[in-house]
């Protein structure tokens, strides 16, 4: 297996909004920005105190940044989910659909340097044939839109390896055509791979997770979970479905079942260099292309933290999620200005690899 790189940026440097957004929240949390801040602060006389106390301003608001408020909020994270026990590596059993490519490739490398062991799910031959890491894997030709296939190589697993403490529902597909231009079959191809294999995984392998009070199940959602746009109609719909199911199973399983130690993690990416969004142009300054180690990298991380996380990549992303408190009228042509959303897969040429 190549070795693992994890020294290069998630998101690729340049001018880019993530950039700037890094930067700045550098300056914020730095003793000169919070000095900054304060004497400006001072200057506009918003606080009562004279400016010779600026630089205990500078300092109260730099422990208020950096100390007080991430404490409230890991506290309040510990209160809300309860505590969550160490990952031990050696112990994990983490099933993995799509794991011969992409970002399910780039995860599965660093779930088996870790010590885990490892079932991947795909319709493509696995690609890594290393001595050092054969007891840790086995590959299962699965086609997971089909049930019965679902249930029989859930069997298997569980035979094989034993119940499974992690799953990654990370397979995925695209159809970049209008709606009225798609056969049936392919509306149905993307829906079953994206959105409803995750029912029949999760209902598989969930029971054991319960039985044994911990468990972590990834989703992959996408920027296209938060807004929809021409050419990607069963894509967004499906993906927007994976947001709501995350957050769903989030409740359900704490509040119904009350197992708080079982994570829910899902990541919102931008475009990936995998080849599925070939010719996909939303703009580099907002959307930066990714590599699948950029998402790889934190859905490990995740894993690793034992804690439920929402990973966006880039950071843009985010900005999604305010544009939809806005009125229809206002949110349609914000959408296209930040996102070139009516054009970005005009010139769609991406492959379908499931």
């Amino acid at each position: 297996m190549d070795s693992i790189d994890n020294s290069k940026p998630l998101v690729p440097r340049g001018f880019n909004i993530d950039t700037i957004i890094r930067y700045a929240l550098r300056t914020v949390y730095s003793v000169v920005g919070s000095y900054v801040i304060a004497s400006a602060l001072l200057h506009k006389q918003l606080f009562t105190v004279s400016r010779k106390d600026s630089v205990s301003v500078a300092v109260a608001l730099l422990a208020v940044t950096n100390t007080v408020l991430p404490g409230i909020s890991k506290l309040t994270s510990r209160i809300l989910r309860g505590s969550n026990q160490p990952v031990q590596w050696t112990k994990e059993i983490v099933v993995v659909t799509g794991g011969s490519n992409g970002i399910g490739l780039e995860l599965v490398k660093r779930l088996l340097r870790a010590g885990a062991r490892v079932a991947i799910l795909d319709v493509h031959p696995f690609p890594i044939d290393d001595a050092r890491y054969s007891d840790q894997w086995r590959y299962y030709n699965c086609d997971i839109t089909k049930l019965d296939v679902v249930k029989a190589t859930a069997d298997q697993i569980r035979n094989e390896l034993g119940d499974a403490t992690m799953l990654v529902n990370n397979a995925g597909v695209v159809v970049g055509k209008l709606l009225l231009d798609m056969t049936d079959a392919e509306v149905d191809k993307v829906i079953n791979v994206n959105l409803t294999s995750h029912y029949h995984l999760i209902r598989q392998f969930l029971p054991a997770m319960l039985r044994a009070k911990r468990g972590h199940i990834v989703s992959l959602g996408s920027i296209a979970s938060l807004a929809g746009a021409p050419q990607s109609s069963t894509y967004c719909a499906s993906k927007a479905g994976v947001k709501l199911l995350n957050d769903t199973m989030l409740y359900e399983i704490s509040h119904r079942y009350g197992a708080n130690d079982i994570q829910f993690t899902i990541a919102y990416p931008g475009v990936v260099n995998t080849g599925l969004f070939r010719g996909t142009d939303l703009g580099q300054f907002l959307w930066p292309t990714l590599r699948p180690d950029s998402i790889a990298r934190p859905l490990f991380d995740a894993l690793n933290s034992g804690k439920s996380q929402e990973i966006f990549l880039p950071m843009s992303g985010n900005i999604l999620r305010i544009i939809n408190i806005f009125p229809l009228a206002m949110r349609l042509p914000l959408q296209n200005i930040l996102g070139r959303a009516n054009d970005s897969m005009s010139k769609f040429a991406g492959h379908i690899k499931y």
